[in-house]
């Protein structure tokens, strides 16, 4: 009993306390209602790709047997307007090569967004952004059929 009279009593001052910093206004919590726009993507960022690829030229077949491990360090160069270029070394199945690409990206104001690279003799790659943490880290999914890829993005530091 004296334990929740404790609580109790724990609560009200912790209450009255806000009250009382906050004078007369109202009292509301509110989530940070930040929103997003392109240029909260600017500068370098280091990403890491993890996934798989199926490799079969019949796009019904997607069998277990059919996929071929896929890993790739990225580093991609926001502009802040829509536009990013950046350079990877990718890894499919036990083959490494050098990747270079540009392509453009949109931002929601929910920071939700999508990019389309175009990675020359590589093909034309899609993926769903989320950004989190004001735009320090973006985490993405591919969503080209016969993918299975996602990762995550960093922000670089300037100093």
């Amino acid at each position: 009993m004296r334990t929740n009279m404790q609580r109790t009593a724990l609560v009200l001052l912790v209450i009255a306390g806000i009250v009382a910093l906050n004078g007369s206004k109202g009292f509301t919590l509110r989530a940070d209602s930040q929103v997003c726009t392109p240029a909260i993507l600017r500068g370098g960022y280091g990403a890491g790709t993890t996934g798989f690829i199926n490799s079969s030229s019949n796009s019904n077949d997607v069998t277990i047997p059919t996929f071929v491990p896929f890993v790739e360090a990225v580093h991609f160069v926001f502009d802040g307007n829509g536009k990013f270029s950046g350079s990877s070394t990718a890894d499919y199945g036990g083959t490494s090569f050098p990747v270079t690409f540009t392509g453009t990206y949109l931002v929601r104001p929910n920071c939700t967004g999508k990019l389309t690279a175009d990675a020359g003799g590589n093909g034309i790659i899609h993926r769903d952004l989320v950004i989190v943490d004001s735009g320090k880290e973006v985490e993405f999914v591919s969503t080209d059929p016969g993918l299975a890829i996602a990762g995550y993005m960093k922000k670089q530091h300037t100093d």
